[in-house]
């Protein structure tokens, strides 16, 4: 599909209220037509010294400007709620995609933060106005073609030199096809840069700050700031050019109307109220032309944003940018947490990987792996830094999305076919090296919503935590700050193992957890999830770990040995 259809689809998620919005914008252009018919006649009565119809014209021409006016206040209103309808039916689809573990609607994640606020803000939006635009070349067109027929019916050589503008301007616009397009991706990849390492330096304030890095990543940051600045000045400056080439077509084709209306005023063919007519008509009919180059542009521009969008959403497939979705966002809409849905739990009896290689771009990554563990056994997996040890859990649990993936991973015997939607709690969890918390509660860090408290303060004991939180005011309602400022690494490792461990999952993955754990901490954490009768496969360098386990495996260069 292309932009045109796409961003058809996106108009058409709330018809009735895009429709309704059309149908004014429209309507407000319909009504110059009328006044300037009325103005003519109104004209055409003064001429003819009819006073009394003169002031009944102006009496309907007050009524037509009374009903113009109060039909754009209400289009402002009905289009204020149809564009936000239409970007916020795009970042639904953008964030279920990057939420979804596993299944059809699942897309690749974002990179960084400055990418996700480019794509979800600046390409959502160019979008929407791509759609805005063309609303106003309908209308622009209705105007354009009931003018044209009342002036043809007084000349209809005026009339004809309309759709010279329009002809030029679509010439021009389809010449600059693929600079637009160049100059506004470059521009969104500049932004999210500078976005990115803004974000980036925002979290990592007292790392800088303790590192006395300020000025160094002053000067970084003044570099994409001047890249920015130069691909935001060449975006901006291709775009008013074409609006104002746009006008300027609009001007010459407005002068051409006057000196075809002026050679028919020399002639006497034109009557007063005629002029009147062409008159008030002629600061209308430079906007369709207007409209029309604009709206090319930014179905460009739009293009550009369907393509980056693209990467996003399940297959690659823009299509999927526009899957029709429920959004509770009008008033009426009950506003509830919508449930979880999980797998349904598989009582985990063995393990089997089964050649599995996962390979990056750069060769990296692990290659042949075969391994089994069966219920209830604590699997640790160690090697050198660069071995593929994390790599080697992501390719199990279906998240290496970067890598060319092959081989088998069976649950009881069963290949898993779609592994990153079914290795999610109650089945599995995963807890990565570093782990991601958010600016909320402890208990909404664990629970997410979908655990009850009971269940949360059991997998503060597995991991070791409950006596850390028994001694803070607020307990479980404690808030830890963006990222988890307010808590120390460890308690910041082992909060994400309590997450890990709060549904009781049949296997718990974890990517070394010890990194932040003393000793003790760490021999007593493998002691409760052994307790716990889960299933672990961990990766480690203790020998706390090793002696611990019922299998330890070695990597070495992405190879399972010994």
């Amino acid at each position: 599909m292309n932009a045109w259809q796409l961003a058809w689809r996106v108009s058409q998620h709330d018809r009735r209220t895009f429709w309704a919005g059309e149908v004014l914008f429209v309507l407000f252009f319909v009504f110059p037509v009328g006044i300037g018919w009325v103005l003519g006649r109104a004209f055409d009565a003064v001429g003819d010294g009819d006073v009394s119809t003169a002031i009944r014209w102006v009496g309907v021409l007050l009524v037509l400007e009374a009903g113009r006016m109060a039909t754009i206040h209400a289009a402002a209103l009905v289009w204020t709620r149809v564009w936000l309808q239409m970007q916020t039916f795009l970042r639904a689809n953008l964030l279920t995609a990057q939420v979804a573990s596993g299944g059809p609607e699942a897309g690749q994640p974002i990179g960084s933060a400055g990418e996700a606020v480019t794509h979800f803000r600046d390409d959502a939006e160019d979008v929407a106005r791509f759609v805005d635009g063309m609303v106003d070349v309908s209308a622009g067109l209705v105007f354009t073609i009931l003018a044209g027929v009342v002036m043809g019916l007084t000349d209809l050589a005026a009339a004809m030199i309309l759709i010279v503008p329009l002809v030029v301007v679509g010439v021009a616009t389809k010449a600059l096809d693929q600079r637009i397009k160049q100059y506004r991706a470059a521009d969104r990849e500049a932004t999210a840069a500078v976005t990115g390492l803004v974000g980036d330096m925002m979290s990592a304030a007292t790392t800088v700050k303790a590192n006395d890095a300020t000025e160094p990543l002053l000067d970084r940051l003044g570099v994409l700031v001047e890249r920015r600045r130069v691909t935001a000045v060449r975006d901006r400056v291709l775009e008013e050019c074409l609006e104002a080439f746009s006008r300027g077509v609009a001007d010459v084709g407005l002068a051409l109307v006057l000196l075809v209306g002026a050679g028919a005023l020399a002639a006497g063919t034109f009557s007063v109220g005629d002029v009147a007519l062409f008159t008030a008509y002629l600061g209308w009919l430079g906007f369709l032309p207007r409209m029309v180059g604009r709206a090319l542009a930014r179905q460009k521009q739009a293009a550009v944003a369907f393509e980056r969008m693209r990467h996003l959403v399940a297959d690659g497939d823009a299509r999927n940018t526009v899957t029709p979705r429920h959004l509770p966002i009008k008033r009426s809409d009950e506003r509830v947490r919508p449930a979880v849905e999980r797998p349904e739990r598989v009582p985990l009896d063995r393990l089997d990987v089964i050649g599995l290689t996962a390979r990056y771009a750069g060769g990296a990554g692990v290659a042949d792996v075969d391994l089994s563990i069966r219920r209830g056994e604590f699997v640790v997996v160690t090697g050198e830094i660069g071995s593929g040890k994390s790599t080697l859990l992501r390719a199990v649990l279906g998240l290496a999305w970067q890598a060319e993936v092959s081989g088998e991973v069976r649950w009881n015997g069963r290949r898993i076919e779609d592994r990153s939607a079914f290795l999610v709690p109650p089945n599995a969890a995963f807890l990565p090296q570093v782990p991601q918390l958010v600016s909320d509660s402890l208990a909404e860090n664990i629970a997410f919503g979908d655990a009850d408290d009971d269940a949360v303060r059991r997998a503060l004991t597995l991991a070791m935590l409950a006596d850390d939180v028994d001694a803070w005011p607020d307990r479980e309602a404690t808030l830890i700050g963006p990222r988890g400022l307010r808590l120390s690494g460890g308690q910041r490792q082992r909060l994400a193992g309590a997450r890990a461990v709060v549904h009781q999952p049949e296997l718990v993955v974890l990517d070394d957890v010890s990194s932040a754990l003393d000793v003790e901490t760490e021999l007593q954490l493998w002691e409760n999830l052994a307790s716990a009768g889960l299933t672990v496969l961990a990766v480690s360098h203790r020998a706390v770990a090793f002696e611990r386990a019922d299998q330890v495996l070695h990597l070495v260069s992405g190879r399972l040995v010994g």
